[in-house]
């Protein structure tokens, strides 16, 4: 089995940058490999850290109508409650982009 890479970021922001370069990357690979990217969101920060997705070039480079997205962690609430992962990923990115 190979090690496990590990990467240590200094801040949340030079984390946000590496995220948003991984993902666009894979969502330009598998929307030409298979015409779609589906991404799996969990709750907690992994949605506030994908802000940078929102910036160029990331916004303008990604086919956002070839994502489908699901999610592993919803709570039992309501969409537009204060606890639901749904609303915090729309408020925080997929109102501002057209998936």
């Amino acid at each position: 089995m190979a090690p496990v890479k590990k990467i240590i970021f200094k801040t949340k922001d030079e984390m946000a940058v590496e995220l948003a370069k991984y993902t666009a990357n894979l969502s330009s690979k598998f929307c030409k490999e298979r015409g779609i990217f589906t991404v799996v969101l969990s709750g907690g920060d992994l949605i506030s850290w994908l802000w940078k997705l929102l910036e160029p070039p990331y916004i303008d480079s990604i086919e956002w109508s070839k994502w489908h997205i699901f999610w592993v962690d919803e709570r039992v609430c309501g969409w537009d409650n204060a606890d639901s992962n749904y609303k915090l990923a729309y408020d925080g990115f997929l109102s501002k982009v057209h998936i």
